[in-house]
């Protein structure tokens, strides 16, 4: 029951768990890169939020639009050329859409990103930018997301597979349960019992087909 109803809080039925995941791997990415955990928490709660959520915000989504719109309709369904496309384009344009948090940090800071962060105002620049940080915090975050939920389905396939065989055994016994009247048995073994005293010979061939029988019966 307490699981149930935890399942249900709308925490979770809306799945917004998932918004403080993606800010710890973005805060997790950062404090490696920077090699300092202190400075990252410390550059997350001031100005730079605005960069930060830009970096949790897009390849959030260049997440859950591989996992629930590609990979159904290209990936499982063989159009791989397709995928890989797509894929790639998402990544550019997710990892492009990064930038501008650079820009808008910049003027709330009422600065410059050329002073702030040491990108050239240009196409040169904004591209050399791109597929620095941009590209691989996304590339990582799908690299992530797709590990999980790949671990994900091998454990469901299992459960499933084990509630499978569970209910096969149970319908099995049942239906040998069935095969088997205990009235027959009993009067069969007493019967077999009574011939070893009176006919060992007749018990002897007896035995033998009440064994065929229940072979027959089990397989």
């Amino acid at each position: 029951m307490p699981d149930f109803k935890l399942k249900q809080h709308w925490f979770f039925r809306y799945k917004l768990y998932h918004i403080p995941f993606w800010m710890l791997y973005d805060y997790v990415t950062w404090s490696i890169e920077i090699d300092s955990p202190y400075y990252a928490a410390k550059e997350v709660f001031s100005i730079y939020f605005v960069k930060y959520f830009f970096y949790v915000i897009f390849p959030a989504f260049a997440v859950y639009f591989n996992l629930y719109f590609l990979i159904p309709r290209y990936l499982q369904k063989g159009r791989y050329g397709w995928y890989f496309l797509l894929l790639a384009l998402t990544i550019a344009v997710c990892s492009s859409l990064i930038v501008p948090g650079y820009y808008i940090t910049a003027w709330l800071d009422c600065s410059t990103a050329k002073k702030m962060f040491g990108i050239a105002n240009d196409w040169n620049g904004f591209y050399h930018l791109v597929k620095e940080e941009p590209v691989k915090n996304t590339v990582g975050a799908i690299t992530l997301a797709m590990s999980i939920k790949l671990t994900k389905n091998w454990f469901e396939t299992q459960r499933r597979q084990q509630v499978l065989e569970k209910e096969k055994l149970e319908t099995e016994l049942k239906f040998l349960k069935y095969q088997f009247n205990p009235h027959f048995l009993f009067n069969s073994i007493n019967s077999i019992f009574f011939l070893i005293h009176k006919n060992p010979d007749m018990a002897s061939a007896s035995l033998a087909k009440f064994s065929e029988l229940l072979r027959h019966q089990l397989y």
